[in-house]
């Protein structure tokens, strides 16, 4: 037995005995002598987080945790720098030991054990990850690429993906990815009929050359409805090629999506229910049929709106039909915070949904439980000043504003330019003409052409000189 293996066995009695503090400590000795033990690397996170909690603390970190965690932080900085990644692993897991649940410093280490070349170590701690946080797309596009290079899994490479593009509809790398798994995936089985069936049969040879000819139309680029049509024929033959395949499930939503790209409704919904009778706990397929209705009538009011810039006087229906929308929004980002009442991604949706129809107090509030999570903290800032414009407190609206800017690093992004010239209209409306000028100038040094700002800074001037004239 090597000594990894002593300190793993020591660890797991210690644990029988809930000497829990005393098992973390050897479980990271173990894992300094034998780095690559996703199981026991895990299990180390595990029982720190119930040291934690056994403590009364936040296995996620906070505040208090920041002045522990820092130096370890700051040396595993420096050794990424060094590229000493093996040793950047160990500092991580110092950190980790007071914040064992923490997406951030999860992904960290992750990435480390990625650069020690210590893959399956690297996955699952991804995997870690998306148990906490769930809609981590960085962590679903690390395993999409890991799983499906590194451990050679297509399918359940594509799992990922498809995880990822539920959440970001529109990326591109998980299209692309789904699609070339897809493909090394049926290789793989053709492979393998060819091994059954022997390397000089011929039958296995035709029906070889018959297949990679499917891959290449089926890899070829989708442009138009045309190659749309193309690839719905083969998937539905591949379907009744093997009709009780679980993976069917997955191949009805690739057509219902392909429905929906040429607005075929009716066909899209079809496809997707098709999914949920393969598998009924098709998450997926659910989300799709319930986001459907909206794509669709948000399809409907883009042609309206291009349809109303000849034709002025469908103002009346484009006006109402966008009303309907909005409320239809809201519906949905209900439905959706009531799925998943922890995601506050959802709860900043609901909010700018609730904002757009005029609720503006309750708005208010999704976007202030929304601060908690640092990607929706600053948004939910400036969004909650909108609010408190829209209802004629500027004062309140000036301090979101203020709190808002101040947390963001790079003044020459579009989120910065946003906050200052809301912040200079928000001191404008409260009448503190000096305030505004000073924001709308800063704006201006900036970039000049940003919206109306630089008349705003002509008509404040000349209204200073007139009040000075009058005095």
């Amino acid at each position: 037995m090597g000594h990894a293996d002593e300190l793993f066995k020591k660890a797991e009695m210690a644990i029988k005995k809930q000497n829990n503090e005393y098992a973390v400590e050897l479980i990271m000795q173990g894992l300094i002598i034998e780095p690559d033990s996703p199981e026991w690397r895990r299990r180390l996170h595990k029982v720190a987080t119930l040291v934690i909690q056994e403590n009364g603390g936040n296995p996620a970190g906070g505040i208090g945790v920041k002045l522990k965690v820092l130096p370890h932080d700051g040396k595993a900085k420096k050794l990424r720098m060094q590229k000493k990644f093996d040793e950047e692993v160990i500092e991580i897991e110092r950190s980790l030991k007071f914040q064992p649940e923490n997406p951030g410093a999860l992904m960290v280490l992750a990435k480390a054990l990625e650069n020690c070349e210590l893959y399956e170590s690297s996955i699952s701690v991804y995997e870690e990850v998306t148990v906490i946080d769930s809609d981590n797309v960085e962590a679903l596009r690390a395993l999409g690429k890991l799983v499906g290079s590194k451990r050679d899994d297509p399918e359940k490479a594509i799992e990922y993906w498809e995880k990822l593009k539920n959440i970001k509809p529109d990326d591109k790398e998980a299209g692309k990815s789904i699609r070339d798994l897809s493909a090394a995936a049926m290789v793989r089985k053709a492979e393998e009929r060819k091994k059954q069936a022997g390397d000089e049969s011929f039958r296995s040879m035709l029906k070889d050359e018959d297949e990679s000819a499917e891959l290449e139309q089926k890899q070829a680029i989708i442009r138009n409805d045309e190659d749309r049509i193309r690839v719905i024929k083969f998937k539905i033959a591949e379907i009744k090629e093997d009709p009780k395949n679980p993976g069917n499930a997955r191949t009805f939503r690739e057509i219902g999506a392909l429905f929906q790209d040429m607005k075929q409704w009716d066909k899209a919904r079809a496809a997707y229910n098709n999914a949920l009778k393969v598998n009924p706990t098709d998450l997926f397929a659910k989300e799709k049929i319930e986001q459907l209705e909206e794509i669709q009538v948000e399809e409907e009011l883009k042609d309206l709106e291009e349809l109303l810039k000849g034709n002025p006087s469908l103002q009346g229906e484009y006006d109402e039909k966008l009303k309907a929308f909005q409320h239809f929004q809201v519906k949905a980002c209900r439905r959706r915070v009531e799925a998943h009442p922890t995601d506050y991604g959802l709860k900043f949706s609901l909010g700018r949904a609730l904002k757009a129809i005029g609720e503006f107090d309750e708005a208010i509030g999704f976007f202030q439980q929304a601060q908690q999570d640092p990607k929706t903290k600053v948004g939910s800032k400036k969004e909650i000043g909108d609010c408190f414009s829209a209802k004629d407190l500027p004062d309140m609206a000036k301090s979101q504003y203020a709190d808002a800017l101040g947390e963001i690093s790079d003044t020459n992004s579009m989120l910065y330019k946003e906050v200052k010239y809301s912040l200079g209209r928000a001191c404008e409306d409260n009448e503190d003409v000096d305030e505004a000028l000073q924001h709308y100038q800063e704006l201006m040094a900036l970039d000049i052409s940003f919206q109306d700002v630089s008349q705003r800074v002509s008509e404040l001037r000349k209204k200073k000189r007139s009040e000075d004239d009058a005095a």
